[in-house]
């Protein structure tokens, strides 16, 4: 007989748990049998688990979760790592397959976890199965580009092409951000090996729309570019109709801006600024242009306005800005933009601007530490916020350490200086 410690039921407390060194299946499922006929809590299940895993007790840790399942204690993490136990102690594929499909009707709702889910499908040769659970997460959020950008690399390395048609016009719609060259030439290069498949298969229609899809991909509702000459900076904000304000400190925005470029002097080619809108909502734009440090050449900026970039409509405008004590505003408006004011994003890359699905958002995160659930892997659904007030300081300071020689002839000093500087205040005002 061996000790395993874990939780007692009842809560902090904890207790020996004894469990059989050496037992047939039949006594293991016995044990756990009349182990979960007590009341255990959720917290306790995952904390026997998380010990039975961690000591390499795969079998016990199979059979706790299975009687766990059993006795209606389910939580959404326990699919995942009773596919992982199995697969440690080498039971059939199939079995571990089954384990995992059964774990969608858990996550029905969880984007985040349909991905995860599909990740382990993919270690499984499950690749069709995969794409399926990677484009169910993409309808269920389709403002997040995860799932068509594993969605597109899996497609490719499998080459299914109606796949990468699905997927390609999304990743390339997505991949205006930093970094985006990568992405945009896999999804190009997936895009043409799928269009020449398709007319090679005599599909020309499949191809054409793949083709229209791409263009559509490459517009841009609005571009603006802020360029200037000398050793100062430039702060450039976008103001968007619905009120969501686009600049460095805010790159991302739910009316679909993005801020590519916050630019600075004196190298010429950082001196700029951008400002992308793939998908725009129609009505008014407001662009605030800030003297924010350093001598500009000329105390001018060249600004450039693009409408419907990438199409037969695209329009040009580009005005010269004085630059004066002032920040200078030009208004201006764009009509026909694809986005709807309905179907603003719910997040957007890493804007934390979400729903609560009622759900745990990760599945094996749920084993680390303070992982523990709630009954049936769920949480409440209230969202509060709480005000952190702290206070902020300004002005330059420094730090020194000082370090002595051994025969105490050199005196080594490493000191620290510190700026800070506040730019920007921003008032709100709390309703009870």
């Amino acid at each position: 007989m061996t000790d395993s410690a874990v939780p007692a039921s009842g809560g902090k407390v904890r207790q020996k748990l004894t469990i059989p060194a050496v037992a047939t299946p039949q006594e293991r499922r016995d044990y756990w049998q009349q182990f979960f006929e007590n009341e255990i809590r959720p917290e306790v299940v995952h904390e026997v688990v998380s010990d039975l895993i961690d000591n390499k007790k795969y079998e016990d840790a199979i059979s706790c979760i299975e009687q766990a399942i059993l006795h209606s204690q389910i939580q959404p993490w326990m699919y995942q790592v009773l596919a992982l136990a199995m697969q440690a102690t080498g039971r059939p594929k199939t079995q571990i397959e089954r384990v995992l499909l059964s774990s969608q009707d858990v996550i029905l709702n969880d984007p985040r976890s349909m991905m995860h889910l599909a990740a382990y499908l993919v270690r499984f040769d499950r690749f069709d199965r995969a794409l399926e659970l990677y484009r169910q997460a993409a309808a269920l959020d389709p403002s997040r580009p995860e799932a068509y950008v594993l969605a597109l690399e899996l497609a490719a390395r499998t080459r299914n092409y109606p796949a990468i048609a699905w997927s390609a016009p999304e990743v390339l719609s997505f991949s205006w951000s930093k970094g985006r060259e990568q992405l945009n030439r896999q999804a190009e290069q997936a895009a043409s090996e799928a269009e020449a498949a398709f007319q090679k298969n005599g599909d020309f229609a499949r191809a054409i729309q793949l083709q229209n899809e791409m263009r559509n991909a490459r517009r841009l509702d609005l571009a603006v570019r802020l360029e200037w000459n000398g050793r100062g900076d430039l702060d450039l904000q976008i103001r968007e109709p619905a009120g969501t304000v686009c600049s460095s400190i805010q790159p991302m925005t739910t009316s679909g801006g993005i801020f590519i470029h916050d630019g600075f002097g004196p190298i010429q080619e950082h001196c700029y600024e951008e400002y992308l809108c793939p998908q725009g909502l129609s009505g008014d734009y407001q662009i605030v242009v800030k003297h924010a440090s350093g001598e500009i050449v000329g105390k001018r900026a060249r600004l450039t306005i693009v409408r419907d970039r990438g199409t037969a409509k695209e329009e040009s405008l580009t005005e010269t800005i004085l630059l004066g004590p002032v920040d200078q505003t030009i208004r201006f408006s764009l009509s026909g933009g694809r986005r709807k004011p309905g179907s603003l994003e719910q997040r957007i890359g890493d804007l934390n601007v979400g729903k609560n699905t009622g759900r745990t958002p990760s599945i094996l995160a749920q084993l680390g530490p303070g992982g523990g659930a709630g009954q049936g892997g769920q949480r409440g659904g209230a969202i509060g916020y709480t005000p952190v007030i702290s206070p902020v300081s300004e002005g330059v300071w420094m730090s020194a350490l000082a370090t002595v020689s051994g025969d105490r002839r050199y005196v080594r000093i490493n000191a620290s200086p510190f700026f800070s500087a506040i730019t920007d205040v921003f008032t709100f005002t709390f309703q009870r």
